[in-house]
C-alpha cells in the first residue's frame, strides 16, 4: 500500500458567466412577483366584492343604530324600568325572591 502524497485531487470549478446568471435569476425572480401580485389583485378583488354588501349593510344598521341611540332621552323611564326588570329577574331566578326584589331597587 503505496500512497504517493504528491498526488492532490484536482477539482475544477466551473466556469459561470455571471452576468447571464444574474440576468436569469432576475427574470426567474420578476415572473414569480408577477404571478404572486395577479394572485394578491384576484384575492382582493374576490373578497372586496364578498364584504362590500355586508358593509353596507353593517353602515345601515349602524345608523338605524345612533338614531335609535339620540332618541333615548325620550324614554328614559322605560329604560330604567325595563332595567331594573331584568337585573331584578335574573336575580330573583338565581337567588330567590329577596335578593331579586334588592338587586332589581339597586339598579
Amino acid at each position: 500500500m503505496s500512497s504517493d502524497k504528491s498526488e492532490k485531487p484536482k477539482f475544477e470549478i466551473p466556469k459561470v458567466d455571471l452576468n447571464s446568471a444574474i440576468k436569469a435569476g432576475v427574470q426567474k425572480t420578476n415572473g414569480l412577483l408577477a404571478i404572486l401580485e395577479s394572485e394578491k389583485v384576484q384575492t382582493s378583488n374576490i373578497v372586496s366584492s364578498r364584504f362590500r354588501p355586508l358593509l353596507n349593510q353593517a353602515y345601515t344598521y349602524a345608523q338605524r343604530g345612533v338614531v335609535l341611540y339620540e332618541q333615548r332621552k325620550y324614554y328614559g323611564p322605560q329604560i330604567i324600568g325595563g332595567t331594573a326588570a331584568v337585573v331584578g329577574g335574573l336575580f330573583g331566578i338565581r337567588r330567590g325572591k329577596i335578593p331579586g326584589l334588592f338587586m332589581g331597587g339597586l339598579s
